[in-house]
């Protein structure tokens, strides 16, 4: 479950970084081609591949805590074993009757 909360954390938190990158990019225009402020431009380029990365490792720790949590409670969950006696549980055609006795099914 940690897994997964940090997943979603780090994945809305890059999201945010990726958008604030990009709404930066837009304001500052075409200044960074004309070399005009170098640090808001590394800033904003740092912020764009940094929000974009951690969106993409967020989200794929995400799924994956989340599918170890699936399988964690098919297992718990689940009737993997099943142990039954009943009476005479088949029919013989032949003499068209139930033979007398119990039957034992096992199964998982």
């Amino acid at each position: 479950m940690n897994l997964e909360r940090m997943g979603e954390t780090l994945a809305l938190t890059g999201a945010a970084a990726g958008l604030l990158g990009i709404l930066g990019g837009a304001t500052l225009n075409d200044d960074c081609s004309s070399g005009g402020r170098g640090i808001m431009c590394i800033t904003v380029a740092t912020l764009m591949a940094g929000g974009v990365a951690a969106t993409i490792i967020g989200f794929t720790m995400y799924m994956t805590g989340i599918s170890r949590i699936d399988r964690i409670r098919k297992v718990q969950f689940s009737n993997s074993f099943q142990l039954e006696i009943i009476p005479g549980g088949f029919y013989c055609s032949y003499p068209q009757s139930s033979p007398a006795g119990i039957t034992l099914r096992i199964s998982f």
